[in-house]
């Protein structure tokens, strides 16, 4: 249901390096148990592509950390039966959600259903 102008930001790969990430505003508001959602500190390192959110990750290149998440409270215009999908940049972030964790977005509240952890092909 995201629309609209991206957030530029950087994403802080599993090695270390730091690398631009092209997010929509909602994923950087989102909090997980009370921690924000931010963008890793830049500026990038030159030699890395940026990392990627959507689309397949059969390709080549650094496929974004993320959680998938189930509404407990759906914000308006979502069906609370869905799961939405969030990056995480910063991997200590990652690193502290858990399953069923609490996830505020977009004003909703749901619950963490799983954590898929970065790719580097």
């Amino acid at each position: 249901m995201s629309s609209g102008q991206f957030d530029f930001t950087f994403y802080e790969t599993d090695n270390g390096a730091t690398v631009p990430l092209r997010v929509q505003p909602e994923t950087l508001s989102a909090s997980f148990d009370g921690t924000a959602n931010v963008g890793a500190t830049g500026p990038a390192d030159p030699g890395y592509p940026s990392a990627q959110v959507s689309g397949s990750r059969r390709g080549l290149g650094i496929f974004a950390r993320y959680v998938t998440a189930a509404w407990v409270t759906a914000p308006a215009d979502y069906d609370d039966r869905g799961i939405v999908k969030i990056a995480v940049p910063v991997k200590a972030t990652f690193d502290a959600i858990a399953k069923n964790s609490t996830v505020s977005y977009l004003g909703g509240t749901a619950r963490v259903v799983n954590t898929f952890p970065e790719e580097i092909r």
